[in-house]
């Protein structure tokens, strides 16, 4: 249930706040003076200076002192981090020794500055800097400006290239999806450390496929990537292209690298031999060994070399020769034999062992099982490799296939889950292995049977890279359980169809939104199921759903049995929190059709119960129908009785609102009701148990004549509860409960009612009062707080690190010469030897030209040419 205040508190967090009077404890504080020396004094060469300048005497309470303490420790844990690559982290007080110039700027506590020699590179708002990943990140983005060119289009990668070719110098471009990501964390520090051996470059772009080939599942929009571009042996003008397969971590992408510089297939007949133990083990990555006969050796080498260049990087390939016929450690069948061992491992993955023979052998199941035997050929062995890597790196989304073996599922793309705190609890927790046996998994060929053959049929309906149906599971599974073993069942009611695998199923059932929920009786669909998606509240809409709707009542003792939660069955009080009674003679046909649809449309959520024919003549107190909702536990009413015609609209919408308490509890379950009404909400915030909140709660309860214009609710304000966080978060001068806070959300309002604390008033002097307030601020009059529109925008802002960085450097273009030196003169492009250089119009065009013109099919217009001509190298640059 931990998790159903999610959507509560994305809806109200901006309310929230919590006093904090802790001092700040900077990291690494200079003071004024030292800082001038640092940075403009003294500036040392290639050393960037990240300064923070804090302003506050104590740290301020809300979202933006928890911004601020998280933002500090993150800022330590930077600092100390990036020490080795030239980067010093400093922190000034200007509250004790301020540097006027930069302290008395506007907001200046929400920025971070970064200098390089002695002006000012770039103002970083802390709200991009979220995490260590992100501070580190951006840092080394500034501090490898000119390292690392952004490509935007498939004809700048081309050119990219192309001018690698020309230097004779590999590159690896990233594919990053948000700036401040671990995984961009990772890139740009692989690009620090190995910039001098490779060229570097990166894309922030999303939809479009830059690669410029024809297979564009490569490019996979939703996924981070990096592609290695072997140029400096280009034949024909193009580079071989390798895919990194591995996790996009520092440590991985590091290694990633270093394999890079191996030769792309290590060949010695006789290195088995001379190593004093094998090359998977001594290097301490994985190994595919090829072993053939001398005969063979050039015939296999050729394909073996093919696939060594498409999965350069992620393994090392290495080929031995030994006698026709024989068998090594290497490689358990005779040759041509090719097996894959990872480091620290005895036993591998061979083409040539078929699964018997395997656990024949070593005694188990094959971790990468191949199945039969299959020849060499480039085929098989692709398939080999790349079965074996996505084994290999656990790629979780596999798991959600695979019925005894399931996980969180795929990673969501960074920028999605900045903003979105379900997804980021989910990309947070590791691949955390779920048994889903109990859920039985339908496919195109079982849901018509399965919905078919069961009387009640609850099915789930999920995609694999949605982080709501990802989060569902688990509590979606304990439900099933639960539900198995309180009606003793052999199979789950419960079931499950993943929509990435059949979107015929889902488009059939019209699934539009997931994760989705619908109910089925004897194959025909029922209704969507739309309550809260945590354990409890599925279990008790599966066992309200199995009951007769409406129950039906046979005498007036059947009605107090069920107006005690006794009937139909007796615990019924602890599955819903109030029940609904109609009492309509037997002749008032009409009225019972639309009883009855309401209580079809509402099966699973309420329960309601028909009192006619003999029941309807035993407690008859009138000649009329009536209908009433009675509910459990309201310490105030416990009877709320219908006013009107019973019709369906009117039926449904009594029951809904009256089943609600006098006053309710302000809830993650109760919140969406309450906001349906669509009318502001009075809130009484209070602590249990306090006279003066309970007398308050009772004057709320006799506004009777506000009932349809405005909501009452209470939320607990006990210290450190979530109501007393809100309640700070208004910023009122009194914030100590009990406090009445009128809140309207079309209009952004926040009232409280002054002095209501003071409970030596005369109460009826209280109510009168407290009516007026009331009737004044529906009318817009009174004095109220307005939430500003800022405060409700997203706590992260736009990622647009690049667009930032691009805007910044001509503004700094503008100010200081030196700014101006980082860009360089005007790119001018210098032709190869021996081509033609393009004079007036219609003169043969270059090889470069041709090259892009055939590749994109188009002819490019003259600005096009012009900016071509603006990104080709300078003679400096080469």
């Amino acid at each position: 249930m931990a998790n159903s205040w999610l959507p509560f508190l994305a809806i109200l967090a901006y309310f929230g706040a919590v006093i904090n009077a802790e001092k700040a404890v900077g990291y690494n504080v200079v003071s004024g003076e030292e800082f001038k020396k640092q940075v403009f004094e003294n500036p040392e060469s290639r050393l960037l200076r990240v300064v923070y300048f804090w302003k506050f005497d104590t740290i301020p309470g809300g979202p933006e002192g928890h911004i601020i303490k998280s933002f500090q420790k993150n800022y330590e844990d930077a600092g100390k981090y990036v020490i080795s690559f030239k980067i010093k982290f400093m922190t000034v007080d200007c509250t004790k020794d301020p540097v006027k110039e930069y302290c008395d700027k506007p907001k200046v506590e929400t920025l971070v500055f970064v200098f390089k020699d002695d002006y000012v590179l770039d103002e970083m708002p802390m709200d991009i800097l979220y995490s260590l990943d992100s501070i580190v990140a951006n840092v080394l983005h500034l501090a490898l400006l000119m390292e690392v060119p952004t490509v935007h289009t498939a004809m700048e990668l081309a050119s990219l290239k192309l001018r690698a070719i020309e230097t004779k110098k590999n590159v690896i471009f990233g594919k990053i999806m948000a700036i401040g990501t671990p995984k961009d964390r990772a890139f740009m520090e692989g690009v620090f450390a190995y910039s001098f051996m490779y060229q570097f470059a990166m894309t922030t772009s999303r939809m479009d496929n830059i690669l410029g080939i024809e297979d564009v599942t490569e490019w996979e929009e939703e996924d981070d990537r990096v592609w290695y571009f072997d140029c400096a042996n280009a034949k024909n003008m193009d580079c071989d292209r390798s895919i990194y397969h591995g996790p996009m971590t520092v440590q991985n992408f590091a290694i990633f690298i270093k394999t890079l510089t191996l030769p792309t297939v290590c060949d010695d007949s006789n290195f088995a031999e001379k190593l004093p133990k094998p090359l998977h083990e001594m290097l301490g990555l994985p190994v595919s060994y090829l072993i053939t006969t001398e005969e063979d050796l050039e015939e296999h080498r050729q394909v073996y070399e093919k696939i060594a260049k498409v999965y350069k990087g992620n393994l090392v390939f290495a080929i031995n020769t030994t006698k026709p016929g024989e068998t090594s450690d290497l490689c358990p069948r005779p040759p041509p034999c090719v097996s894959i061992k990872p480091p620290g491992e005895k036993t591998s993955c061979s083409m040539q062992d078929n699964d018997d023979e395997y656990t024949e052998k070593y005694g188990k199941q094959p971790k990468h099982p191949m199945g039969l035997s299959k020849p060499f050929n480039l085929v098989n062995m692709d398939e080999l490799v790349r079965d074996w890597l996505e084994d290999y790196y656990f790629d979780p989304a596999e798991l959600l296939e695979d019925d005894d073996d399931h996980s969180f599922g795929p990673e969501t793309p960074d920028q999605e889950k900045q903003d979105d705190a379900v997804a980021l609890a989910v990309d947070q927790m590791k691949p955390l292995k779920l048994n889903l046996t109990d859920i039985p998994h339908l496919t195109d060929k079982t849901f018509a049977e399965h919905v078919k053959k069961n009387k009640i049929s609850i099915v789930l309906f999920t995609v694999k890279w949605d982080p709501r149906s990802l989060a569902f599971l688990h509590p979606y599974h304990q439900a099933a359980k639960t539900l198995m073993k309180d009606f003793s069942l052999e199979k789950s009611p419960l079931a499950r169809v993943e929509c990435s695998d059949w979107p015929d199923v889902c488009d059939k059932n019209n699934v539009t939104r997931f994760p989705t929920i619908k109910v089925f009786e004897w194959k025909k669909f029922v209704r969507d199921y739309t309550g809260s998606l945590d354990t409890d509240s599925v279990v008790s809409f599966y066992k309200l759903f199995k009951l007769k709707t409406p129950v039906m009542l046979s005498d007036a003792l059947d009605v107090e049995y069920f107006k005690l939660g006794q009937k139909p069955v007796d615990n019924l009080g602890d599955l819903v929190q109030s029940v609904t009674v109609a009492v309509i003679p037997e002749v008032m046909a009409t009225e019972i059709e639309q009883y009855k649809l309401v209580a079809k449309e509402l099966r699973g959520e309420y329960v309601l119960g028909l009192c006619t024919g003999h029941c309807a003549e035993d407690t008859q107190v009138t000649a009329n129908a009536y209908l009433f909702v009675e509910r459990f536990n309201d310490p105030h009413k416990e009877e709320t009785h219908f006013k009107g015609d019973l019709f369906y609209p009117e039926i449904r919408a009594f029951i809904e609102r009256a089943s609600l308490p006098t006053v309710p509890e302000l809830t993650p379950a109760s919140l969406p009701k309450l906001l349906w009404y669509n009318t502001p909400f009075v809130i009484l915030f209070r602590v249990p148990g306090d006279e003066a909140s309970q007398n308050i709660e009772e004057m709320l309860v006799k506004l009777t004549e506000f009932e349809n214009r405005v909501v009452m609710a209470w939320m607990d304000a006990s210290p450190d509860s979530v109501g007393s966080r809100l309640l700070h978060g208004y910023n009122f001068k009194d914030t100590s409960p009990p406090n009445l806070v009128f809140l309207h959300h079309a209009t952004s309002r926040v009232c409280n009612y002054p002095n209501i604390v003071d409970i030596a008033w005369d109460k009826n002097e209280l109510f009168s009062q407290v009516i007026q307030w009331m009737i004044d601020l529906l009318q817009n009059e009174g004095s109220c707080n307005v939430l500003e529109s800022g405060h409700h925008e997203p706590q992260v802002p736009s990622y647009d690190f690049l667009s930032r960085i691009k805007a910044n450097r001509q503004r700094k273009d503008e100010q200081a010469e030196q700014a101006r030196g980082r860009f360089g003169p005007q790119k001018t492009e210098i032709p190869d030897e021996g081509d033609e250089v393009e004079g007036e119009a219609g003169e043969e065009k270059k090889p470069m030209e041709k090259y892009e013109d055939e590749m994109f099919g188009m002819e490019k217009d003259d600005d096009m040419k012009n900016q071509m001509q603006a990104d080709k190298p300078t003679h400096t640059e080469l």
